[in-house]
């Protein structure tokens, strides 16, 4: 008797795990940015991709200040023609790799990060 249960039980185990619901993993999902922060070149993201061909594996986060020692970056002065909103007054856009960094005027504190488009 009690190899039939164990047969009819292993022959309802298959049916039962295909009956729950599967969950996926949610890869590469867009995030909605909100509309203050204007026409801007790239998604926003909370760190950097690589920096420049002398020093490529450096990551900057948001809250961290940019540093010449972690890599060359260039002033983006013309920040319009890059599709970047205009910096508030006391920050100013850098451009580190493939990222634009909003960073503050005098201490280099790091407030957003987009990814050049």
């Amino acid at each position: 008797m009690r190899p039939l249960i164990f047969a009819t039980l292993a022959m309802l185990l298959p049916a039962v795990s295909l009956a729950q619901p599967q969950t996926q993993p949610q890869t590469g999902s867009a995030t909605v940015q909100p509309e203050s922060q204007g026409n801007l070149a790239g998604p926003h993201s909370d760190q950097t991709t690589g920096g420049k061909a002398d020093n490529p594996a450096h990551i900057y986060k948001k809250g961290e200040h940019i540093s010449r020692s972690y890599g060359a970056f260039d002033d983006v002065m013309d920040w319009a023609r890059f599709n970047l909103m205009r910096p508030p007054s006391g920050l100013h856009w850098v451009k580190y790799g493939d990222n634009y960094l909003l960073v503050d005027d005098k201490s280099g504190l790091i407030s957003d990060i987009v990814k050049a488009g």
